[in-house]
């Protein structure tokens, strides 16, 4: 009876296991996709395109291309590296940079220069030219000034009303020197007298000159008048940029002047950044002392090569306020 009743249950479970467990695995049956492992396919967009060297490219090699950049002012040095990938690479070529530099940063000794290099900037001359403020000298800086002047009354009702424009003109130069000037003409007309060296400057009644100092992104600039030599004319700007290295803006803080005649004055120029705040408050509380709010509007830098279509050249009918950003 026993052993009936086990051949049963052991009939019984079997086939239940055979109902419930798939079939055995077979490790031997072949499958297609099994010839595709180990194997590393490449997509259509992955391939790498055939390198089409232009022209010049063939022609010139990097030595001699990078040769030719060394003599390019530096603005013309980055519009050669948006020609190619080649020129954009050759264009990073630190001997390139350190020239741009060293002529940007000519007022500094070449030893402190070296040291900004290396704590500041990683030793990379780009990153320098870059980052750290500067002035340029390849143009002009410009601010537009406007305001509301009321006109004579010849026997009419209503006052009438001019919108006065003048500009303000500054050239700066790499031995510290400046020249300057204050006119109604537009830059167009204004920059024969600009393009003159310091020292034949003088020479123009309408040009002033003057030094300059720059510490960090702080300007000052001091300058006397020709015709009253006992006039001085101070003036404290900040270095901005627009972009990464442009160094293309001006923001008016404070403009002095001063009457030496009095017989009290203070150094020209501070050696010492601390000594700024308390020289100027120093300055305003001096007999002949005054202090200029009219005409304070950023100065915006504009190259040579874009003098003649720059946007300063309209009249006052067709702008009547121009926002330097």
């Amino acid at each position: 009876m026993s052993s009936t009743i086990v051949e049963q249950l052991a009939a019984t479970s079997s086939q239940h296991v055979s109902k419930v467990m798939p079939a055995p695995y077979h490790v031997h049956s072949w499958r297609p996709w099994m010839s595709l492992y180990g194997l590393r396919l490449r997509t259509q967009g992955s391939a790498q395109p055939e390198v089409v060297l232009a022209p010049i490219q063939k022609l010139l090699p990097p030595e001699l291309t990078t040769t030719f950049l060394k003599y390019l002012p530096i603005t013309t040095l980055a519009h050669c590296q948006c020609v190619c990938k080649q020129w954009n690479i050759l264009g990073q070529f630190p001997p390139l940079w350190q020239s741009a530099c060293q002529e940007a940063f000519s007022y500094m000794e070449y030893d402190k220069l070296c040291r900004i290099l290396r704590t500041c900037h990683r030793g990379s001359w780009r990153d320098l030219y870059l980052d750290r403020p500067h002035m340029r000298f390849d143009g002009v800086y410009v601010s537009r000034n406007t305001y509301l002047r009321t006109g004579l009354v010849e026997w009419r009702v209503k006052n009438p009303v001019h919108l006065v424009c003048y500009f303000r003109y500054y050239r700066f130069f790499p031995d510290g020197q400046f020249v300057y000037r204050t006119s109604p003409d537009v830059i167009r007309n204004a920059v024969r007298s600009l393009q003159l060296s310091p020292e034949k400057v003088k020479a123009d009644a309408q040009v002033e000159t003057g030094v300059w100092r720059l510490n960090g992104s702080a300007l000052q600039t001091v300058m006397i008048y020709a015709n009253s030599m006992n006039t001085e004319i101070r003036a404290k700007l900040k270095l901005r940029s627009t972009s990464r290295g442009a160094n293309n803006r001006l923001d008016v803080e404070s403009i002095v002047s001063f009457d030496k005649a009095d017989g009290i004055s203070i150094p020209v120029i501070s050696n010492q950044q601390d000594e700024d705040e308390e020289d100027l408050q120093q300055f305003l509380q001096q007999p002949g002392t005054r202090s200029h709010k009219r005409g304070t509007s950023p100065f915006v830098f504009v190259q040579w090569d874009h003098i003649a279509g720059s946007d300063l050249n309209l009249p006052v009918g067709k702008m009547d306020f121009y926002v330097p950003g």
